[in-house]
């Protein structure tokens, strides 16, 4: 019997690297529990199933990326947050090919009521940083939000757009970035 222990932060590290070599979609319990040294019974103590797996593996890769997009919310105004924000993501998206276009695939077999939970956790709180660098930058018009074109769908629209932009692997947000400015300066 092997008697080496592990963490649920060991096991998730392990998980990650996985993610990083060769996707999500490779992701399983045997190949992570050899590659800590442990039995297979070890990662089911940490985690009752793949799928507990697969989301605790997604969400710490999330926070990771979140943890690198911190200038977010910058001081510098709304898009040098929006341009932060993507660049974030996008060398996330580097460090783990395809997951962003391929881990809500990879949730086909995983409870999908937590698989959304957990994207809308990190989604909602990117929205939420965007809102606050926007109300922040002074140099927006006035008049540029109304009753029927609010912040918080400006930042939906913006929020949106990253991710097809992400989604499609484009290399820069010059467009959305353009498009940002000539709408609210």
């Amino acid at each position: 019997m092997n008697k080496t222990l592990t963490s649920r932060e060991a096991i998730l590290s392990v998980g990650k690297e996985v993610v990083s070599q060769s996707g999500i979609q490779a992701l399983n319990m045997r190949d992570v529990a050899l590659k800590c040294g442990v039995s297979v019974g070890s990662i089911y103590n940490y985690f009752p199933s793949k799928s507990d797996l697969v989301l605790a593996t997604v969400e710490s890769v999330w926070r990771e990326i979140m943890h690198d997009s911190k200038g977010c919310c910058s001081q510098s105004g709304f898009v040098q947050s929006v341009l932060s924000l993507f660049e974030s993501v996008q060398k996330g998206c580097k460090k783990y090919p395809s997951f962003f276009s391929l881990h809500s695939m990879s949730f086909a077999n995983v409870d999908k009521s937590k698989a959304r939970e957990v994207m809308k956790q990190y989604f909602s709180h990117i929205k939420r940083a965007l809102l606050e660098a926007l109300e922040k930058d002074q140099a927006v018009r006035k008049n540029t939000f109304s009753d029927n074109f609010t912040k918080t769908e400006f930042v939906d629209f913006v929020f949106s757009n990253i991710l097809t932009l992400l989604m499609r692997e484009e290399a820069s947000c010059n467009c959305l970035l353009e498009v940002i400015k000539r709408t609210i300066y």
